[in-house]
């Protein structure tokens, strides 16, 4: 039944595709729109297939965490339809009688959690609403992930081939088949549903600043904005000065392209550093040094246990020395005299507060058990400072650009990678080599290389495992690669290296 399913609505957005003008606009094809969202298809399955039968451990894999997670919010419909739809738009949904439905997922609540909104809900309750057409079967959600990130790529293909006439097939295979792009933005996961968002913001942005104002591309730009609000809120900053800045060259002469770039970065660089004196307890760059310790943390391993009234973390090392299970029963005491972190009545948003276990130890029960990474990699702890920042600054660079080197490719996820770092360098440096002397739109190209510099800065400074890092600088490839793209000289490749040809458009 699932694969007919899937089959199904398969069958169905394909005709979609094939009768929507969005699909067969600026030089694509439906036909060439099916076979991206085909082969985006086969890599969620693949996807699939990888955390089932290779990464066998379902609870530590995101495709299927916040799938599962989902079903506890669904199951609401058959009994309190009213709290479901509650749930699922948020509306009055924080009161404890809720609780019933948080306790049992394992992700409503992140271990760590900063003031932010916490973007675990946004990819529950998406999940949760494809459950009314899925019948619960996880393959038809990763084909609806599928088509919605295939949306996004093809409106942020719309947005840069104009602008790019004789290279539309550099763009294309920049945009859609870039294997991580594939493969990630495949799957149940949030890289699919920001990619849409991108897409979708980008488009309708540039129509606003080409073709002057729009009442549906406003309320588009308004639902990508908030859409990545909810799902990962950095990727809006990252975004925001770029738009910023091709706003500003669209309202004026274009002169000092340059300049007006570095005014922009500099001003918005500033802001980020005062946006603290003005929004109290707001700290970007204490946001950032906590982001990091927590990922480090979490990538550590450790324990996640619950009593009637709270829940502790441990780590690994007490994990394995200071918990006791109480004969075979899955319930755990804690040695006396044991540190720990812990969070009042489940509600992990609050601050994280800290203790040591008494003499008559509670009874806990396991939440969550955590392995420690296998890519974990070291970073020098970050502070909240600018010029902790600037000496972190490199390495970030570095992580997020050139790792996993080839002797860190220790696991299936980290092969495809490593070898198109490979690729991306031979890729940048045959733009460097055959440059135009006068770029092509120089504002975009910069609008392209900023929003991905600023993505490769944000997560390389916070993540400390390289198999989550492959993932998360997913959104960027596409802008980097493009950006590269607006200063090849198309004419001088073709005549020193003939076989590229086939990529001119004339």
């Amino acid at each position: 039944m699932e694969i007919l399913l899937s089959l199904t609505y398969f069958a169905l957005f394909l005709w979609i595709i094939g009768r929507m003008p969005f699909f067969s606009s600026d030089g694509l094809t439906a036909r060439t729109v099916g076979i991206v969202f085909s082969l985006k298809v086969l890599s969620g399955f693949g996807l699939w297939l990888i955390y089932s039968y290779y990464y066998k451990e379902r609870n530590a894999a995101d495709i299927f965490k916040y799938f599962d997670d989902s079903k506890v919010m669904f199951d609401a419909i058959h009994t309190r339809p009213m709290d479901y739809f509650q749930m699922l738009f948020g509306l009055g949904n924080d009161k404890p009688a809720f609780n019933q439905y948080y306790l049992q997922m394992h992700n409503w609540a992140g271990q760590y959690e900063s003031n932010l909104y916490n973007d675990n809900h946004t990819i529950i309750r998406l999940n949760a609403l494809f459950r009314l057409f899925s019948l619960g079967y996880y393959q038809v959600h990763s084909v609806f992930i599928s088509f919605l990130s295939l949306i996004g790529l093809v409106a942020l293909y719309r947005s840069f081939a104009p602008l790019l006439p004789g290279k539309k097939k550099w763009v294309m295979v920049a945009v859609f088949f870039i294997p991580s792009v594939l493969l990630w933005g495949s799957g149940v996961l949030k890289e699919g549903v920001i990619l849409f968002g991108i897409g979708l913001l980008i488009f309708h942005w540039f129509r606003l600043i080409q073709r002057g104002f729009s009442v549906s591309s406003l309320l588009w730009v308004a639902f990508s904005v908030s859409l990545l609000l909810a799902t990962k809120f950095y990727i809006l900053v990252s975004i925001t000065p770029g738009l910023a800045y091709i706003t500003w060259i669209s309202r004026t002469e274009k002169r000092f392209v340059f300049l007006k770039f570095v005014v922009v970065m500099g001003a918005y660089a500033a802001l980020g550093l005062g946006v603290k004196y003005f929004i109290p307890n707001y700290d970007p760059l204490q946001v950032l040094s906590i982001k990091q310790r927590d990922f480090v943390a979490l990538a550590k391993g450790g324990a996640l246990l619950r009593t009637d009234t709270a829940m502790i973390f441990l780590t690994t090392e007490q994990r394995k020395n200071d918990l006791q299970e109480i004969d075979h029963t899955q319930t755990y005491n804690l040695r006396p005299g044991t540190a720990f972190a812990y969070w009042h009545d489940y509600t992990i948003e609050e601050d994280t507060l800290f203790g040591k276990q008494g003499i008559n130890p509670a009874v806990f029960t396991m939440e969550n058990d955590m392995p420690r990474s296998g890519s974990l990699i070291y970073m020098t702890p970050l502070e909240p400072t600018v010029s902790s920042f600037l000496r972190s600054l490199p390495m970030a660079l570095i992580n997020t650009c050139l790792r996993p080197f080839p002797n860190e490719v220790n696991s299936l996820m980290l092969i495809t990678p490593s070898l198109e770092i490979f690729v991306y360098l031979i890729f940048v440096c045959l733009c460097l080599f055959f440059r135009r002397k006068k770029v092509e739109h120089p504002e975009y190209a910069l609008f392209c290389f900023s929003f991905a510099m600023i993505l490769f800065v944000i997560t390389g400074l916070t993540t400390a495992v390289l198999g989550a890092l492959v993932r998360y600088k997913v959104p960027g490839l596409p802008f980097l690669l493009l950006s590269f793209i607006f200063m090849l000289d198309q004419e001088a490749v073709i005549k020193r290296i003939p076989f590229l040809k086939r990529m001119s458009d004339k």
